[in-house]
């Protein structure tokens, strides 16, 4: 199987499996500055999860129409509460 062109990007010579992409995704947060970001830095609370996620849907509702397993608000929500730092 071929590397992705991210992986070969950020220098991922060895990358063989799928977790590669999400090693290779933390370096690039660290290396532009943005690993530390937090959503409670820019006021938002962890019980707007489920605002947030409707509201994803709402204005990108065409993305979500793209993915082969639809998901509920309730889902979503649970992305942005298990993110929320």
């Amino acid at each position: 199987m071929e590397r992705s062109v991210f992986l070969k990007e950020f220098q991922m010579k060895d990358a063989k499996a799928p977790e590669d992409f999400i090693t290779a995704l933390k370096k690039l947060q660290e290396d532009c500055g943005v690993s530390d970001l937090k959503m409670s830095d820019y006021g938002i609370e962890k019980e707007e999860s489920m605002v947030l996620a409707r509201n994803a849907k709402a204005t990108m509702g065409g993305l979500f129409a793209c993915d082969p397993v639809p998901m509920t608000d309730e889902e979503g929500a649970a992305i942005y509460e298990k993110s929320y730092r």
